[in-house]
């Protein structure tokens, strides 16, 4: 019996701490590295603990990136992630609202 998931079919392989980062940036996206060190109950005090947290989450962002899961954008220093789903629905919509505007013409 197939395992019942609130996660969509994926391609790649995610270890477990992935599929978590994943669930919550389905759950609340956009969300850069620090968003989602708060949502592990990972709360930097200082400069340095924050800059430590920032790296460690970007780090499993950039493997979900490469793994074609998520989307990423550099927004000055803070590295923004959604899925990719939400990307592939914002196309659509892009492309449905070119086939109006033509209509309209």
């Amino acid at each position: 019996m197939a395992k019942e998931s609130a996660l969509p079919e994926l391609k790649a392989e995610l270890s477990d701490f992935e599929r978590a980062i994943f669930s919550f940036v389905l759950e609340s996206w956009p969300v850069s590295s620090l968003e989602v060190a708060e949502h592990f109950g990972e709360v930097g005090e200082s400069r340095g603990e924050r800059k430590k947290l920032s790296t460690r989450y970007t780090y499993y962002l950039k493997k979900l990136v490469s793994k074609q899961v998520l989307v990423s954008k550099r927004i000055g220093n803070a590295l923004v992630v959604w899925p990719l789903q939400a990307e592939k629905l914002r196309t659509i919509h892009h492309i449905l609202r070119e086939d109006d505007a033509e209509g309209e013409i």
